[in-house]
């Protein structure tokens, strides 16, 4: 395949689905013999080197790959090479044929050398990995997710955690705050709080120095997107990180928790081997020649493209079958074209419907793709999306904005909107959307009361996230949460922590201690969405015929009620949702009857905490749960 044909490829592929070889590509390890593959298509001539050490010439060997079409270039070498390393070199205009290439398919990256390990994936699972059972649960309506940083979630000392910052630590039960033995943290923090899933911030290879502590990162510049990357693993070199990211997977599934990996299919570290294996082919560019950059760090992948498409296919499998992952959040989403993502879908339906597939609906700059996988496009097609709409009406733009409802009452039809589920245009129903209101990125919800209400006592701030905490539980479509959100996590004000040191990333799990009422509020509110399928409509015609907003006492509040009759699973034949925005109080009349009260101010329960009828008067920014 010529460069011209390359570059005619994207409008060929634009708006439907394109063929591309239906072959293994990466290094396909057996005992007698490893098979290389590799697209590079405008390579006149392809060597694999193999080699006993990452870098060095010892034990060195090279091997011709004849090319086979479609631009791919295969070599058959025999024997077991198991934990030799391997690069690809190019011959051809515009290669430097001493050039040793990663492989885009390596399955383990070594830190920052070119060559990768040659490993027996078999080989590397913990005991048990194979035969261990998780039932995954049906769509995103049932999700509870907890995003966490694996390095931010158990690296603070007083965690507990042995292997502090790794994936062991995310694997270890029993932990506990220091000095205080019933303030669970870790895993054992997950299972307490009742969530169904966490969500790992990227996991896959990264471009950082896997063996230093001293710069930080969130993990979003990938390199080899099939392999673990090494920061989280107690050994750097070998086939280490690949098993103790499965014993995490293996430690949480066991513990009744999904994964989901976040991943950044939508550009790549310029170390990455895509540019460098096939020029001009897997990232889009200008008319200039230059890269585009709608992801905003510096290249964006041309997913429309057969073989980038069938990379991005290709791994999200890899990721299922090897490592039993439960889930995706798509990192800028909107820069993977909507027929790709939909393909995403089908290939993990095929496999399971019940596997998570959602990303955020947007991109960082303006890029030349118009089939973009925003709101609009992913709505109905089992692919979720992050509902800002619905994060920014709770407490306000997401940095330094104005406040949102929680402080002031402003913005009431758009919580009302995010507690539907459903609007004319986005989402069609609740299954389109991603509900919250603190993730990674930008100001944490507690960092940003302080910069809205900067005078308020901590009480009334706390009051303000159990009145968030009541909108976000209550409301239709999948949840997600921050790690540290349900006991007020702050980053000290700063809201893009990326490159920010464990000092302000780490999670300060005495503060579970000192708001205890806050995180209890989170935890019995999970456990009232679990229990009552009134809160997990799946349907538009179940929210239309279920959901009203009766008439509210203000403009600042909110009447938002559910009817439960005949609802499956529904022991509540009628769920009302009162909630006060504003700073003073308001009497709110009720419908007919006696109402068992399942959250106030202050506190929330799966059993009633009293009963009323007539009339209820809450206090300002706060909130009520009744069921009749």
């Amino acid at each position: 395949m010529d460069k011209r044909t390359i570059e005619a490829e994207p409008d060929n592929s634009r708006g439907a689905t394109v063929s591309c070889p239906d072959i293994q590509l990466g290094a396909s390890y057996h005992k007698d013999r490893t098979e290389f593959r590799v697209f590079a298509p405008t390579a006149q001539g392809v060597m694999v080197v193999v080699a006993d050490e990452p870098a060095g010439p010892h034990g060195l060997v090279e091997h011709h790959c004849a090319p086979i079409g479609h631009g791919i270039h295969e070599a058959i070498v025999a024997g077991d090479l198991e934990g030799k390393y391997y690069a690809y070199k190019l011959r051809g205009h515009g290669f430097h044929p001493k050039r040793e290439i990663v492989d885009i398919y390596a399955v383990c990256a070594q830190n920052r050398y070119s060559r990768s390990l040659i490993v027996d994936l078999a080989g590397t699972d913990p005991p048990g990995f194979r035969e261990h059972r998780f039932e995954r649960r049906d769509g995103l309506v049932e999700a509870v997710i907890y995003e966490l940083h694996v390095r931010d979630f158990t690296i603070a000392a007083c965690s507990g955690v042995r292997h502090r910052g790794k994936y062991l630590g995310l694997a270890q039960q029993g932990t506990h705050l220091v000095g205080a033995p019933p303030v669970t943290t870790g895993l054992s923090h997950l299972v307490e709080l009742g969530v169904t899933h966490v969500q790992l911030l990227p996991v896959q290879d990264f471009d950082n120095d896997e063996t230093s502590d001293a710069k930080y990162d969130w993990g979003y510049m990938p390199v080899c997107l099939n392999s673990p990357d090494g920061w989280y693993a107690t050994q750097v070199p070998g086939p280490t990180r690949i098993t103790e990211l499965k014993a995490a997977i293996q430690a949480l599934h066991e513990a009744g928790i999904g994964v989901v990996l976040d991943v950044a299919y939508n550009h790549a570290a310029p170390r990455a081997g895509f540019e460098q294996l096939a020029p001009g082919y897997y990232f889009r560019k200008d008319r200039r020649g230059r890269f585009c950059n709608g992801s905003g760090c510096g290249n964006e992948f041309a997913s429309e493209r057969p073989m980038a498409r069938k990379f991005i296919i290709d791994s999200v499998r890899f990721w299922v079958n090897e490592y039993r992952v439960d889930g995706f959040r798509f990192d800028v989403m909107a820069l993977i074209d909507i027929e790709t993502m939909k393909l995403v879908r089908r290939e993990l339906d095929g496999i399971d419907p019940g596997i998570l597939l959602y990303g955020e609906p947007w991109a960082a700059e303006k890029s030349p793709l118009k089939a973009i996988s925003n709101k609009q496009r992913t709505a109905g097609t089992g692919i979720g999306a992050f509902n800002d709409g619905f994060r920014d009406a709770i407490k306000g733009d997401y940095n330094g904005g104005p406040p949102g409802f929680i402080q002031t009452g402003s913005r009431a039809d758009g919580v009302r909107a995010g507690l539907a589920g459903a609007g004319e245009d986005w989402p069609t129903s609740p299954g389109d959307a991603v509900n919250y209101f603190e993730c990674h990125d930008n100001l944490t919800a507690w960092d940003k009361l302080r910069q809205t209400s900067p005078h308020a006592p901590i009480a009334i701030r706390e009051r303000m996230s159990r009145l968030a905490a009541l909108i976000l539980l209550t409301s239709q479509g999948a949840i997600l949460l921050h790690a540290g959100q349900e006991f007020g996590r702050t980053k000290r004000g700063h809201c893009n922590t990326y490159n920010l040191p464990d000092a302000i990333n780490r999670i300060d799990w005495s503060l579970k201690r000192r708001r205890a009422g806050l995180y209890a509020y989170y935890r019995h509110l999970i456990a009232l969405r679990k229990d009552h399928p009134a809160f997990r409509l799946t349907e538009r015609p179940q929210v239309e015929a279920r959901i009203s907003f009766p008439r509210s006492p203000s403009e600042r509040c909110i009447v938002y009620r559910i009817n439960g009759r005949r609802l499956r699973g529904e022991a509540a034949r009628w769920l009302l949702v009162l909630l006060n925005g504003q700073p003073v109080e308001m009497t709110f009349p009720l419908p007919h009857g006696r109402w068992s009260i399942h959250a106030d101010a202050e506190r929330a329960s799966t059993a009633p905490l009293g009963h009323v009828e007539g009339r209820v008067t809450l206090p300002g920014h706060t909130g009520m749960l009744l069921m009749r």
